[in-house]
């Protein structure tokens, strides 16, 4: 796997790296992509045309929702457009292109993506996949033969409710037994590898041990936090609860993780602690840290809230 990825994980995704918008949107999560999809393929990109949209030729579609032959992608189903020039937005696809894709049917009978930047997954030439499990904004580079197993069990999971679970636990026990991995050349697909189990988990509604994820919570990096903070949020447990709440009180911890750990409580939904955290709402910052990156990026316009919004925002 080339060195360089660390260089494009988590900043551009595929198809937006070359253009410069100056339409804005809010990005939708992995999670409500996958809810709002119809069919999950591999295509090869035949065309694309600015006034027409992108044709794509099938090669391989997944789950028992078939797609063949050639069809056209030409609008987007859940994009939220937050500033516009007035341009209007459009796909940004180059014919030979390689990539896999989560379509919608459109109303016209042919194709969307969710937005312009969402909804699709690069291959390079090493057979690397640019994945997205989480959001656009932070994505990790995987085997292309472990991205189309992990991913059809999750696509399997949110059309049929099925899933194969001894691969599924067997992946995720053996990455996560491992300790947190970070962003050294040596560590990087070990920090993958860990990155695809906990998502993974998180979107398949597992519950995974505190004390296992207690180690990727509390390591110094930003992602490991994220996913295992977001995972918790699949526990009833009362342990889970008030490490949750203990996490959001304490000022040390970062604005982003916390507003993590804020929607993890609101997912349990025991209404104790969301009183609780009402009771410290005034507490906490009102400071935005978003998802950062760079300002010319067209999905600047996703919301994330600061933890005292995410506490206002709480039912």
């Amino acid at each position: 796997m080339k060195l360089n990825a660390i260089l494009l994980l988590f900043i551009f995704i595929l198809g937006i790296q070359k253009s410069t918008y100056a339409e804005t949107w809010n990005e939708p999560w992995q999670k409500d992509i996958l809810k709002n999809a119809d069919f999950f393929v591999l295509a090869n990109v035949i065309s694309n045309e600015e006034d027409v949209g992108t044709t794509i030729e099938i090669l391989k579609h997944f789950g028992n929702q078939s797609l063949s032959g050639e069809v056209l992608i030409n609008g987007f189903s859940l994009l939220d457009i937050r500033s516009s020039s007035g341009h209007g937005v459009h796909l940004n696809f180059e014919k030979g292109q390689t990539l896999y894709f989560l379509l919608t049917k459109g109303e016209d009978g042919n194709y969307t993506l969710p937005t312009p930047s969402s909804g699709f997954a690069g291959v390079d030439e090493e057979k690397n996949v640019y994945a997205t499990y989480r959001h656009s904004y932070h994505q990790a580079l995987v085997p292309q033969e472990v991205y189309e197993k992990t991913y059809s069990e999750i696509w399997n999971y949110y059309k049929t409710s099925n899933y194969d679970q001894v691969f599924v636990m067997d992946f995720i026990h053996e990455n996560l037994a491992q300790p947190p991995a970070g962003f050294e050349p040596e560590d990087l697909n070990t920090f993958f590898m860990q990155h695809v189990a906990l998502e993974m988990a998180f979107l398949l509604d597992i519950s995974i041990d505190l004390q296992q994820l207690k180690a990727f919570v509390e390591y110094d990096n930003f992602h490991a936090n994220i996913s295992a903070l977001q995972l918790l949020g699949n526990s009833k447990d009362e342990d889970v609860k008030e490490y949750l709440f203990n996490y959001i009180k304490n000022e040390k911890n970062e604005n982003f993780q916390k507003v993590i750990a804020i929607w993890s409580l609101r997912k349990i939904g025991d209404q104790k602690y969301i009183n609780k955290l009402k009771a410290i709402k005034n507490k906490l910052s009102e400071d935005q840290t978003g998802f950062g990156g760079n300002i010319m990026d067209p999905r600047v316009g996703t919301y994330f809230p600061s933890p005292k919004r995410a506490v206002e925002n709480l039912k």
